[in-house]
């Protein structure tokens, strides 16, 4: 993995872990650059809880973005916990960050 591909994948994540502190998330993040997950986020008032893998938005050459499947292992995660990761792309460029729609197997854990 290239220097410059590492740096925009921790500057997207940066924007990301700002703007769902903004969101009033409190973030959690993983810190050995290896996990499956990038941030927890829980909503400081409803609890909420969100798994996010950040993914830095690519373009192919006609311009439209490269959108990226779970890896093996992020599905496997998913079955055995019975919680759902979520894809959020940022844009290092335009700062733009696109979360979308929720997949429907987001369980909610007893505290």
């Amino acid at each position: 993995m290239s220097t410059e591909k590492h740096g925009r994948g921790v500057i997207a994540s940066l924007y990301v872990h700002a703007d769902l502190i903004k969101r009033g998330y409190q973030v959690f993040t993983e810190d050995t650059g290896q996990g499956l997950i990038d941030l927890v986020a829980v909503h400081l008032t409803t609890g909420e809880t969100r798994y996010i893998d950040v993914k830095c938005i690519s373009r192919r050459a006609n311009g439209t973005m490269v959108n990226r499947p779970l890896k093996e292992n992020q599905k496997q995660f998913e079955e055995s916990s019975g919680l759902t990761i979520e894809f959020v792309y940022a844009d290092t460029e335009t700062y733009e960050i696109r979360y979308p729609t929720r997949r429907n197997k987001t369980k909610k854990i007893a505290a």
